[in-house]
């Protein structure tokens, strides 16, 4: 590290430890990344222990406990209504492959228990999902009460769905460290410091666009550096004492995870498995051998496994309409703003060939898909197992399909709107009751330095990580279900 605190990039790019190029790579135009294949995770075997807690805060598990309870019985109540054996064995070969070939994780002795238990059709599968991004502290916590609830299981596990089929443009604020200036909140930033792709690549989705590049990075690690100064200064002039060694400590936690961003970005082929890989990374930080017992997927590629269900979503679109519809008018009725006003749109979504943007299609599987893009009018013409490629269900299609793969319990951070939809549309389409759901609504408040006086309430997780060691962070995190973690930087020192 130099004087200034910024790290010579140089010493990254070694032979055998990292190779990349400052030149973005883009799968959508078919050029091919070979990742190296010099370092891979550490994976220790647990079998013959008893389950670790990771180093999670230890708590009274009454509410997980209930939940796995209700979802062991939902699970043996769905065994006998359907058959999803064979669906589980394809489970467990996609994530085994997904691992390997995409995300270059070396499968141990502990990853192979978990490919296993995943084809086992008594294993509990605990979802939860959300959309592609570099998460905050509440997305955290979901995953770890996930993880939670399957731990009071003697088998389960959990299943942490990425959605790589999101783009920049969707939500801005997703791709952005965190950081906040000065005392105010990180989004009164003008110029945050974030993953920048530009306008040519903001409607493209991050499955389509190649990882981020080293250079992007490094600039982006220099951005990040100016603002912990300017931070430091802000904080003695408000005469708030931090640590002597505060600055050096942040500097050496900001290189740590630099480094690991920058080598998941040299092993994996898109910037969707980049999120996905970066996050698997960040939890093995947090909670070691543990995290093994969360599955990271990509929600866009699990719909391969989907297509049975997903043609009967399309095949009974005029069905699934007339219950958002019918949702709508209920909700309008009770004065809460609807998931939809549209409730004739088809429920999947395609994407153009030309541009990337996506448009809802009134597709019936088995036939040629034919659409004209209302963005750049390309038209376009797909066979039937072409189109699959290219086509994506929206939220109410994907859950009710999602669940016929013997899900037993669905981890939620808020009554969404859709919520109601999926279920109803679940229980028509299929003639079944859908797995229990299980809200978990607290917010995670982060007090570092130069944030507000009272903390932020949706921290990024690589901010936190300059101010507390992982473990610590997945500590705060693991609180009582209805309680608010509070997290402190241990770098203040009043």
């Amino acid at each position: 590290m130099t004087d200034s605190g910024r790290v010579d990039w140089r010493t990254l790019l070694t032979p055998g430890v990292l190779q990349t190029s400052a030149a973005e790579p883009e799968v959508r135009r078919g050029r091919t990344i070979v990742p190296p294949t010099s370092w891979r995770p550490r994976t220790i075997s647990t079998a013959g222990h008893p389950p670790s807690t990771g180093g999670l805060v230890p708590e009274s598990a009454v509410v997980e406990k209930d939940a796995a309870a209700k979802c062991r019985a939902y699970l043996a109540a769905a065994q006998k209504e359907f058959s999803f054996e064979d669906r589980r064995r394809d489970l467990a070969r996609f994530t085994r492959d997904f691992y390997r070939k995409r995300l270059q994780v070396r499968s141990g002795r502990s990853l192979r228990e978990v490919f296993d238990a995943l084809a086992d059709p008594d294993t509990l599968l605990i979802e939860m999902a959300h959309d592609g991004q570099l998460p905050h502290l509440g997305i955290v916590r979901l995953v770890l009460k996930s993880h939670s609830i399957a731990r009071q299981d003697s088998d389960a596990l959990a299943l942490y769905l990425v959605g790589n089929h999101y783009t920049a443009a969707m939500r801005p604020e997703n791709l952005r460290f965190g950081v906040p200036l000065k005392g105010g909140s990180p989004d009164d930033v003008k110029h945050p410091p974030r993953i920048r792709l530009g306008k040519a690549q903001a409607h493209v989705p991050f499955r389509l666009l190649g990882p981020p590049s080293a250079h992007s990075l490094f600039a982006l690690r220099d951005q990040v550096t100016d603002f912990v100064d300017n931070n430091l200064s802000h904080e003695a002039k408000r005469g708030h004492r931090t640590l002597p060694d505060a600055r050096e400590r942040i500097f050496g936690r900001l290189d740590e995870v630099f480094r690991m961003l920058v080598l998941a970005a040299s092993e994996v082929a898109s910037f969707g498995d980049w999120l996905i890989r970066a996050q698997y990374d960040l939890f093995h930080r947090m909670m070691g051998q543990e995290a093994d017992r969360i599955v990271f997927l990509p929600m866009a590629d699990v719909t391969s496994l989907l297509r049975p269900e997903l043609t009967t979503v399309a095949a009974r679109a005029k069905e699934v309409s007339a219950i958002k519809a019918e949702v709508a008018k209920e909700q309008l009725s009770a004065g809460i703003e609807p998931y939809t006003r549209s409730a004739r749109e088809p429920p999947l979504w395609a994407y153009c060939l030309a541009c990337y943007r996506r448009t809802r299609v009134p597709w019936q599987p088995g036939n040629a898909l034919e659409m004209v893009c209302p963005f750049c009018a390309t038209h376009v013409v797909l066979a039937a197992e072409e189109a699959w490629k290219w086509v994506m269900p929206d939220i109410i299609g994907y859950e009710a399909a999602l669940f016929r793969l013997g899900i037993a319990g669905w981890v939620v951070g808020s009554h969404a709107p859709y919520h109601p939809v999926v279920e109803r549309t679940y229980a028509r389409l299929f003639g079944a009751e859908m797995p229990p759901k299980f809200f978990l609504t607290s917010v995670p408040v982060f007090r570092g330095i130069g944030d507000p006086r009272d903390g932020y309430g949706r921290t990024r997780l690589l901010r936190a990580l300059l101010e507390m060691d992982p473990p610590a962070v997945a500590k705060g995190l693991a609180g009582p279900w209805a309680e608010d973690p509070k997290l402190r930087s241990d770098l203040l020192a009043s």
